[in-house]
Formats: structure tokens, C-alpha cells, sequence
């Protein structure tokens, strides 16, 4: 199987002029992300752009059928219907004890201090709401431990993930673990999730400019989902190889989306820069958790390390 570099550069450009032209009526007619009409344009025309963009490279110019990338439901996939959730509170559970470790002991405070206490909750969920509607979290809370309510995260987290954030990440699935994972395996394993998630990290350029994903820090941020996603792709590939479909993946996808507050309201003296997923303490637990597959997982290591 060659490498068909002009089939993924006409993906790139269909996919990268999709999403980019939505990032750029956006900025021209100064609409926030946290408005309705750029709700929808980011999550139906943005994130819809890559499987678009596969849609007319596959079906359209190639005249192939879309199968190739990932429509599959069969034993394998139902199996990983469990799987995957499980895979999301690991990469969740890696994420705090980073956060942790670095910041609890005090070996480098930047991570913050994961504390679950209630007054902690409360300062960070007022804080969360002050920052995405300009209104104030009234003073008395639901007696409610903050556990409890961080397991209830959770679960609508992978409920979300599993049903209603499905058709989103489909939009972007469809072109990182369809085409680009399908066409670029030639590649080798490394080197194809490296490609694959140094363009999925790009592709985010324009919206973290204008404020998303790392407000506080927009150019630092670009660099930083590049890192993020990179560390991430071999997680995905490792649903999506084992799974044998796109669902997988767009599980997983949709469950980090759905629950990327979590750290906020958890971590005293939080930074978006460290203590969040997307941030170094995810990209180490991404690291970590690929490294204990591949100790643990002594077949997928053996098609990785024979190819």
C-alpha cells in the first residue's frame, strides 16, 4: 500500500478551508464562542468540516466508498462499547494524579492542587459561571459533596460522549481516524499518529485565537494542542485498531469534550496551561497510559512493533 500523498493533501485543503472559513466569519463579524450562532456555526460547520472534506475526496473525486474508513458495527465493536468509558475515566483518573503529583507536593506548583473540598467547589464553580455568563453563583450550594457530584460529572460525561455529542465528533472522526488513519498507515504506527496529530492540533488554530480551548493564553495554546493531540492519537488509534470502527473513537471523543470543565472545578489554583487536560498534566497522562498499553496489551504491541 503507497502513500497517496495528493489524496491527503486534497483532504487537508477541503478539511483546513471548511473549518477555516467558519473561524473567519466568525472573527469578521466579532460573534464569541459562547453565543448561540457561533454554538452552532463551531459545532455543526466547524467540527463538521474534516468528514465533509472526506465525504468529497472519497465519494466525489476518487468515486470510492466510505466503508473503507470505519463503518463497522460488528462483535468487536460492541465490545468496546464498555471499553472505551473505561479507557476515558483511566485517561481522567492519570490526568488528576499528574495534577497531583506536581502540584500537591509542591514539586511544581504551575500544576495547581487537586482538592475536592467543598469550598474549593464552590470558589471554582463560581468562577466557571462568572466566566461564561458574567452572573454569580448564588452563596448557598446544594449540600451535595463534591464527589458525589464529580461522579455525577462522570456519568453524564460518557452518557453524553455515548449519544448526543456522537453526530460532532463524527464530523471530525470521520477525517482523523477515517481517511488520514487509513491512508496514512503506510507510515508506520509512530509516524502516522505523529502526522495525524500535528494536523488535528492545527486545525484547531484558528478557534484557539479567537479564545477557545486556552483563552488566557491563545498563542501558547496553539503549540499546546499540537502537543496535546499528538500524545493523544495513540489512544484513539488504539480504539479505533481494536474497535475496528469509528464509533470508538467518536465515544471517546465526545466524552472528553463533554466533561472538560471537570478540572476546573477541581483544581485549586488552576492553569490552563497545566492543569487540564488538554494542558501538560493530559499530555503526560496520555504518555503514561499509551506506555501501560503497550506493557499490558501484548498483542496490539506486536502488529505495532512488527510493522
Amino acid at each position: 500500500m503507497n502513500l497517496k500523498w495528493k489524496k491527503i493533501a486534497l483532504y487537508l485543503a477541503f478539511a483546513y478551508g471548511f473549518s477555516w472559513l467558519v473561524a473567519f466569519v466568525l472573527w469578521v463579524y466579532g460573534l464569541t464562542l459562547s453565543s448561540l450562532p457561533a454554538i452552532i456555526l463551531v459545532g455543526v460547520f466547524y467540527m463538521g468540516g474534516p468528514a465533509l472534506a472526506t465525504w468529497i475526496v472519497q465519494k466525489r473525486i476518487y468515486r470510492e466508498p466510505l466503508s473503507t474508513y470505519g463503518w463497522a458495527f460488528d462483535g468487536r465493536t460492541k465490545s468496546w462499547l464498555w471499553r472505551t468509558p473505561l479507557l476515558f475515566l483511566v485517561l481522567l483518573g492519570f490526568t488528576f494524579a499528574v495534577i497531583a503529583l506536581m502540584g500537591n507536593t509542591g514539586l511544581a506548583p504551575a500544576f495547581g492542587h487537586v482538592d475536592f473540598s467543598t469550598q474549593t467547589f464552590a470558589e471554582r464553580l463560581g468562577a466557571l459561571v462568572a466566566a461564561k455568563t458574567g452572573r454569580e453563583v448564588p452563596a448557598s450550594l446544594p449540600e451535595i459533596s463534591p464527589v458525589v457530584l464529580l461522579l455525577v460529572f462522570l456519568l453524564q460525561g460518557i452518557i453524553a460522549g455515548s449519544t448526543v455529542n456522537l453526530p460532532f465528533m463524527f464530523g471530525e472522526e470521520l477525517g482523523w481516524r477515517g481517511l488520514l488513519f487509513h491512508e496514512t498507515k503506510p507510515m508506520g504506527f509512530w509516524v502516522s499518529n505523529g502526522f495525524i496529530g500535528v494536523v488535528w492540533g492545527l486545525w484547531h488554530l484558528p478557534i484557539i485565537l479567537l479564545g477557545h480551548n486556552y483563552p488566557n493564553h491563545p498563542i501558547l495554546g496553539v503549540g499546546l494542542m499540537c502537543l496535546f493531540t499528538t500524545a493523544l492519537c495513540p489512544l484513539f488509534a488504539y480504539v479505533r485498531y481494536q474497535s475496528g470502527s469509528l464509533l470508538a473513537p467518536c465515544m471517546l471523543h465526545g466524552m472528553i469534550n463533554a466533561t472538560n470543565a471537570i478540572f476546573v472545578l477541581y483544581v485549586a489554583n488552576y492553569g490552563e496551561l497545566y492543569s487540564s487536560l488538554a494542558g501538560f498534566a493530559g499530555v503526560i497522562a496520555c504518555v503514561v497510559i499509551t506506555g501501560l498499553i503497550f506493557v499490558f496489551d501484548k498483542s496490539f504491541a506486536a502488529v505495532v512493533f512488527s510493522k
